[in-house]
């Protein structure tokens, strides 16, 4: 792999300067800085390398750190063999946090029609909220009628208001008009997350319609 990209996780997991006290900044610290480094890369070649490293590499850290990587290459370029190769990835990963820090990256990525939902549809329903909250913003973006037909399923079945309000988010993003029966539902809800997030979605998508 490209001597860049071995630096820039290590650096990314550095912790040999974080030592709290007074006068300590987080964010001139090596890790920070090479977080909002890797931001910014976009180069599609780095793509093919961090999959193969992904795949050989034993230490979860790592892995996580090349998901952040590969998922800012992504919403860049919109490489699509990166996004496919993420989303597949959420079924092969075990620790929670790293599955919800994968998601969060799938989220920004755009997602074009025929794009492979079902691992992320999946999680969706995981018993473990930290993934489940993160699966649901991880359809944001997408543009297959799958993505809304799960958020309008989440509506119409769950009593959680956290699962309400992100799937009201994301409907928010990428509802069309068949959504808002199913949003105006929650609109007297006791939970004023969940009202506001379903009027906020109510109106963008009115919005995007020109009513």
């Amino acid at each position: 792999m490209d001597s860049y990209l071995i630096d820039i996780i290590e650096r990314m997991l550095d912790t040999s300067d974080q030592i709290t006290g007074p006068g300590y900044d987080s964010s001139k610290t090596i890790s920070w800085k090479a977080l909002r480094e890797a931001e910014k890369v976009d180069n599609p070649d780095y793509v093919p390398q961090l999959i193969v490293f992904i795949d050989k590499e034993k230490d979860k850290k790592k892995r996580d750190r090349a998901y952040f990587l590969l998922g800012h290459i992504a919403k860049k370029t919109n490489d699509t063999t990166a996004l496919n190769y993420l989303i597949q990835r959420v079924d092969k990963e075990t620790d929670k946090y790293i599955i919800s820090s994968l998601l969060d990256r799938i989220a920004n990525i755009k997602k074009p029609v025929g794009t492979n939902l079902k691992p992320l549809i999946a999680a969706t329903k995981n018993d473990k909220w930290l993934i489940r909250h993160s699966a649901i913003q991880s359809l944001n973006n997408s543009s297959d009628s799958d993505a809304e037909t799960t958020l309008i399923e989440i509506l119409n079945s769950s009593e959680d208001p956290y699962n309400l309000t992100y799937s009201n988010a994301t409907l928010n993003k990428i509802g069309t008009l068949k959504a808002i029966p199913h949003l105006e539902k929650h609109l007297q809800s006791r939970k004023r997350d969940v009202k506001d997030s379903a009027k906020f979605a109510i109106e963008e998508i009115l919005k995007r319609n020109g009513q």
